[in-house]
């Protein structure tokens, strides 16, 4: 048996394809991760990596169907190791789901993947719910705390006017993005049977919303609110500040946030010897 392996299947995008092995070493580092999916990226020598378009955003149920492709591919070399990891946002598929059904539908998965391998290997099943961006408001610290007060990605402004800018955020995103949910983070998504992407509702806060917001509040300070209107450096982006949030998350904090779907797998990989 190939002891202290184990087969990793992550959500296509640019987030997880290049940090997550180093955000599961912080959780158990005990094993050496072999990443099946993405399995690589198309990258030349000063370019930015690049995700195939083939598997480019790939998560649901389309991310399972070719998990079990690959693994039916690589039965043999799969079956020999200690365990699977499968990482997905979740999106909101879980609502209006109880937990016996939603036990259901994870053991559905796992017996799919057992019967192809022929052997009951331990399969976990991590999801970021609804997407990773709630890691990093659950850690705001190591998260979006960070990005936005970081020297590395914001240049045109200076320390204090950063942390103006990410103290605000932080309110305008609990009070007008995740509102009841804003201490149920894994749960949010849907106001009035409509569903709303946390991911786009962050991008849309920090490109326009929170520097409105602020320019709005009464006794503002009028120079910060200026300087932050014309920065240039304060936007998301997935590929170019996620990876580095990911990195920096601490997944004690966020089993402590995240109480629903991050916590039951986080507490149960940790222990796997």
């Amino acid at each position: 048996m190939v002891t202290k392996r184990i087969a990793c299947f992550l959500t296509c995008g640019y987030t997880e394809a290049g940090a997550m092995q180093a955000f599961l070493r912080k959780i158990n580092n005990n094993y050496e991760y072999k990443q099946y999916l993405p399995n690589k990226t198309i990258k030349k020598k000063g370019d930015s990596k690049t995700i195939s378009p083939k598997i480019s955003g790939l998560t649901g149920s389309a991310l399972l169907e070719k998990i079990y492709t690959i693994i039916q591919n690589h039965s043999i070399e799969i079956a020999q190791y200690s365990a699977i990891l499968i990482e997905d946002d979740l999106d909101g598929n879980f609502y209006g789901m109880d937990k016996s059904q939603i036990q259901g539908y994870i053991h559905s998965i796992q017996e799919k993947i057992h019967s192809i391998l022929k052997c009951n290997i331990p399969i976990f099943i991590l999801y970021a719910s609804p997407e990773i961006e709630s890691w990093f408001i659950a850690d705001w610290d190591n998260g979006f705390g960070y990005i936005y007060t970081s020297d590395a990605f914001v240049t045109d402004i200076d320390l204090p006017t950063k942390i103006f800018f990410a103290h605000h955020l932080r309110q305008y995103l609990n009070t007008y993005v995740l509102k009841e949910y804003s201490n149920d983070i894994e749960n949010y998504g849907y106001f009035d049977q409509k569903y709303y992407k946390l991911s786009d509702e962050i991008i849309e806060a920090i490109q326009t919303k929170v520097k409105e917001y602020i320019s709005e509040l009464p006794n503002t300070n009028r120079l910060y609110s200026e300087k932050i209107s014309s920065s240039r450096d304060l936007y998301y982006s997935k590929k170019i500040h996620g990876d580095r949030m990911l990195r920096k998350l601490d997944p004690l904090i966020l089993s402590k946030k995240c109480r629903h779907y991050f916590a039951p797998t986080f507490n149960s990989f940790r222990n796997l010897i």
